[in-house]
């Protein structure tokens, strides 16, 4: 019996398979150099947008409104250049100013002479041409120095010459704080009492021949009583007055000074809360009707070029009608 072998397998399936891998090949590189192709056509396209493209028109900056500020700047061309930068000197209200509370009992008016009117000039220490100006008015007016003020000393040192009353012009908190500073030597609604007592003692051991504090800001701290009461203990042991410069009329300062005896007074007037020639004007016109109404009256004033310009322009009327004397001569002690 014969034996068959088997035939190979044609090598005409593996040409088949060898043409169809070579086909897929092909068509993978064709796709790959189309995707290619296209990319850098898009490329292409957007290099020259870029280039021949105008540049796109930025956004307008909006500016932003200015925010007031509760602060009054002198003139600055009545600034010697050697002066520091002066602080907030008062934070006033747009409108009204707190006025004078009803008196316990009726101002002693004097039986013989002319009504009696205390000129107060608040934060001093800062500006010693203005100082100088105001003391040669040479008239009987009190001056408030500012703690920690650059020219403390200097400034001390010519009120005394000159023989006039020196106060304590106490920073104290605002309703406004922190966003208005009081200033170096602040009295503060956080502080302890032992570190407020402490605070107002140095700032009164650095002024020699004070006779008497008023409140610089303060509309915050004279509001509320326990504060007023430490303060007032002070003042009470050291022998000195208080005049309140009434920046809220929510002051509690005249019953506390009642309380502990402190001789007190309050402020009638405000002279400049507004920097302008008329308003100044008129603001001594007003001290005057108050002097004539009540006997007597409590000015405060600022070292502004336009206060002691309209100074000088009514004194002359004001040496005729009112009499004019330190503040504490108008402090009393009330039953």
């Amino acid at each position: 019996m014969s034996t068959r072998r088997k035939k190979k397998p044609a090598p005409r399936k593996r040409r088949r398979t060898t043409r169809r891998k070579s086909s897929s090949r092909f068509t993978l590189i064709k796709i790959v150099a189309a995707f290619a192709l296209l990319i850098g056509i898009v490329g292409g396209a957007g290099a020259l947008l870029w280039h021949y493209a105008p540049p796109p028109t930025p956004a307008p900056r909006v500016k932003e409104p200015a925010v007031p500020v509760a602060k009054a700047k002198p003139s600055p061309a009545a600034r010697s250049r050697t002066e520091p930068a002066k602080p907030v000197y008062e934070v006033f209200p747009p409108k009204k100013i707190a006025r004078r509370t009803p008196k316990p009992a009726p101002l002693p008016r004097p039986i013989k002479g002319l009504p009696r009117v205390a000129i107060i000039i608040d934060d001093i220490g800062y500006d010693r041409q203005l100082l100088r100006q105001f003391l040669d008015l040479d008239i009987p007016l009190t001056f408030s120095v500012l703690p920690q003020s650059p020219f403390i000393q200097s400034a001390v040192r010519e009120i005394r010459a000159r023989n006039h009353e020196i106060m304590l012009h106490q920073p104290m908190e605002p309703v406004e704080y922190p966003q208005v500073n009081p200033g170096p030597g602040a009295l503060l609604a956080t502080m302890s009492p032992d570190e407020l007592i402490a605070q107002l003692n140095r700032n009164l051991d650095a002024l020699p021949g004070v006779k008497g504090i008023n409140n610089h800001m303060g509309s915050r701290l004279t509001a509320e009583s326990t504060r007023m009461y430490q303060v007032f203990s002070v003042l009470k042991e050291r022998q000195l007055y208080f005049v309140d410069s009434r920046s809220t009329v929510a002051t509690v300062c005249r019953p506390s000074a009642r309380m502990f005896q402190v001789p007190f007074a309050e402020r009638d007037i405000f002279l400049d809360h507004f920097q302008e020639a008329g308003f100044v004007r008129k603001q001594f016109k007003e001290l005057l009707r108050e002097a004539d109404r009540h006997g007597q009256a409590v000015a405060i004033g600022h070292p502004y070029p336009v206060t002691i310009e309209i100074f000088r322009e009514v004194l002359p009327t004001l040496k005729k009608r009112v009499r004019l004397v330190p503040a504490s001569v108008l402090v009393r002690i009330d039953s």
